[in-house]
């Protein structure tokens, strides 16, 4: 079976409810560093020069682009760092830094960038941990740097693991791809009714179609056939929307949606313990008791390890730590 995968970049969602300027909206460090205090997010400084063509093609292209400017103006402090500037700059942490006389660069500049070239995004996490991305990027180069601290995929997996997976699913140019999907999924009534005549552990996605680095997963993860093949046989894979208004009844449960716009569904909430962190996959045996709630991006090795700890019974014997290092 051949499916049409749009990938529209679900950047179209953030525009529903958020009216601002299409331009970043350049926050100063003071007015960070106070806004961060309140509220983490990730930090993301561009370091520029005025005279430099590839620094302004970033401001007059990139970051005008309505779709980079809305993500990063919702999800991201964005601050403006002019690698010559002459100003007196206090950095979050409250030390003060200044361009000293017969230096070619900013001392914060410096600070910031372990070699100073233009263009350059020094992204810090909510844990205000930094890394730099040098060089040009425009609208599809950039996003997976975005998404990747948005969503908070730095807790689980190295950016260049990430970013290859990206690519492979988010083709640059491309709006839309053919897939072959390889993994069969289910729906809760499927799955259940599956389960009378022939029990099995199940793996219940809890879809959150907001969330790109999930939709990663499902494409590049879920669909590697290796992976695909393990848990078409062994388990029951099942997708449930976030929103689904799917009525099903588990351990005598029933479990639905309230109907009203945005609701959550209510399997969703109770099996993340109203914890509704993306990406997220549940294990159940085949008694529908859980075996594990993994809230993190994964990648093609750990998922592989994850399923064949489970499906293996191999958790019944041995912790997953003691497993993966007896490989």
């Amino acid at each position: 079976m051949r499916e049409k995968v749009l990938l529209f970049l679900l950047i179209s969602l953030f525009s529903v409810g958020y009216a601002q300027d299409s331009n970043v909206v350049w926050l100063s460090f003071e007015q960070t560093a106070e806004k961060f205090a309140q509220k983490q997010k990730p930090v993301l400084i561009f370091a520029f020069a005025e005279d430099d063509s590839l620094s302004q093609k970033m401001f007059q292209q990139t970051f005008a682009n309505p779709e980079v400017a809305k993500y990063i103006n919702l999800l991201f402090y964005p601050v403006r760092l002019n690698v010559f500037d002459d100003d007196t700059i206090t950095f979050f942490n409250g030390n003060k830094f200044v361009h000293l006389p017969n230096e070619k660069y900013h001392s914060l500049a410096k600070k910031l960038l372990d070699s100073v070239a233009v263009p350059a995004m020094i992204v810090f996490d909510k844990k205000a941990v930094g890394r730099v991305f040098y060089g040009f990027k425009n609208r599809d180069s950039i996003f997976p740097v975005l998404i990747y601290y948005a969503e908070e995929v730095y807790n689980s997996t190295d950016y260049d693991d990430w970013q290859e997976l990206y690519f492979s699913a988010y083709p640059p140019g491309l709006k839309q791809i053919i897939t072959h999907l390889n993994i069969h999924w289910l729906t809760m009534d499927e799955m259940l009714e599956k389960q009378k005549t022939e029990p099995r552990k199940i793996l219940i996605d809890i879809y959150n179609n907001y969330n790109v680095s999930q939709t990663v997963m499902r494409l590049q993860v879920y669909n590697d056939k290796q992976i695909a093949n393990y848990l078409n046989k062994n388990y029951y894979p099942v997708t449930l929307q976030l929103r689904s208004h799917e009525e099903f009844t588990i351990k005598g449960i029933t479990y639905k949606n309230s109907g009203k716009p945005l609701e959550y569904h209510e399997f969703a909430v109770a099996v993340l313990n109203k914890n509704l962190r993306f990406p997220a996959f549940v294990i159940l045996d085949e008694d529908f008791n859980l075996l594990d709630r993994i809230q993190i991006f994964v990648t093609k090795d750990k998922m592989s390890d994850i399923v064949h700890y489970y499906g293996d019974n191999v958790y019944k014997t041995k912790s997953f730590k003691d497993y993966q290092k007896q490989k």
